[in-house]
């Protein structure tokens, strides 16, 4: 019994150890900014849908995200790292302009579907 109490007690500083190791390993912020690609340059968006955009979408959408406070704990940072580049990858609304007009009407019509 000694023993098992021994090994749970060591399981557990390691484990608490690399917990907090794992702090310091974070990602890269999302922050490089809007372009001149931002999908307001070529098409006029209403203010009201602008700012909806920027309150629902933009943080998983665009160059810049608002980070939540959990964000600094790892490995959630790197879960909404990941869940970030996702998101760029599929609708960048920063980029929207530099899109292909077939890819824009595609977007539109998801962006359609989702709503």
């Amino acid at each position: 019994m000694k023993l098992i109490k021994k090994i749970l007690k060591i399981t557990l500083y390691v484990l608490g150890f690399a917990i907090l190791i794992v702090q310091f390993i974070r990602p890269e912020k999302n922050a490089s900014g809007s372009s001149n690609n931002n999908i307001t340059t070529q098409f006029a968006v209403p203010a009201e849908v602008e700012s909806m955009l920027k309150t629902s979408c933009y943080d998983c959408h665009s160059n810049t995200t608002t980070y939540p406070w959990y964000a600094s704990v790892q490995p959630v940072g790197w879960w909404l790292a990941d869940h970030i580049k996702d998101g760029k990858d599929e609708l960048n609304f920063d980029e929207f302009a530099s899109y292909s007009p077939r890819r824009q009407y595609k977007k539109f019509n998801e962006i359609v579907e989702q709503v």
